[in-house]
């Protein structure tokens, strides 16, 4: 059965701020693989008290026979990649709010009945954390100011995604459709490796104090951790950008916004 699993992440009240950075589209066992960049933005997450980080899949290649990447060119096999992945995730295992698959993921479990990215959630201690296909997390923290210093709670829905489409804005509308599915402040989605961050405004029928207010919907498409070259030179695909968008969340006030 599949179903949207809620995860309440609380932190400390002391926080102001919240820095969130998604983490997909490694592809740990691709030879273009940057592995660097991905230590980087890990660093970047365990240094800081404020920054959190959602692993939202395509962390590992996976490239099966019958899949589309070449089972050859592989620099890892899949328990290499996993050991791999592992390790670097170690130091903010308990950063991490959720963990999904991804579509390279997804190879192992629709050919063998085990899901990847499971496993790297029981390794790390955090099997509570993992969702699939899609996740829902309650991010509250902070003192909000304007409601008796009780804590800003954010929600942020998010899938790994799917689509081939090859225009900017073909891509952008697989993020924007998600606010069909659910009424969220955040929405997270990857596979598309074009890091982009925009908000779309809409109106909320209150139904008990009989008004419409002003709301906002967050939308992030996050980056890809991989070099030029390959299965997407050959198709004649846009080098991917080397920018990883960030999401900042305040705690004293019900504000946020991403950058890239």
């Amino acid at each position: 059965m599949i179903y949207i699993k809620p995860i309440n992440a609380d932190l400390p009240s002391y926080l102001n701020e919240v820095i969130l950075r998604v983490i997909a589209d490694a592809h740990i066992g691709d030879g273009l693989f940057n592995k660097d960049r991905l230590a980087k933005i890990i660093k970047e997450v365990e240094d800081n008290e404020n920054a959190y980080c959602i692993i939202d899949g395509d962390l590992i290649n996976n490239a099966t026979r019958n899949s589309v990447s070449d089972i050859y060119a592989e620099q890892y096999n899949p328990e290499q990649a996993i050991d791999i992945l592992v390790d670097l995730l170690e130091p903010i295992k308990d950063k991490i709010l959720a963990i999904t698959e991804g579509n390279h993921e997804e190879r192992t479990s629709r050919s063998a009945g085990i899901s990847i990215m499971r496993q790297v959630a029981k390794r790390l201690g955090i099997g509570d954390k993992y969702c699939y296909p899609t996740f829902l997390v309650f991010l509250s923290f902070g003192k909000n100011q304007g409601r008796d210093n009780r804590k800003t709670v954010y929600s942020i829905y998010g899938q790994h995604g799917s689509g081939g489409a090859r225009t900017s804005g073909g891509k952008m509308n697989y993020l924007a459709r998600m606010a069909q599915t659910i009424d969220a402040d955040i929405y997270i989605h990857a596979h598309t490796h074009l890091p982009a961050v925009f908000k779309k405004g809409f109106k909320r029928v209150d139904y008990r104090n009989r008004k419409v207010t002003h709301r906002e919907h967050l939308f992030v498409n996050s980056g890809a951790f991989l070099d030029y070259g390959g299965y997407a030179e050959r198709k004649d695909y846009d080098p991917p950008s080397k920018a990883q968008p960030r999401i900042i969340l305040k705690g004293n006030e019900r504000k946020m916004y991403g950058e890239v």
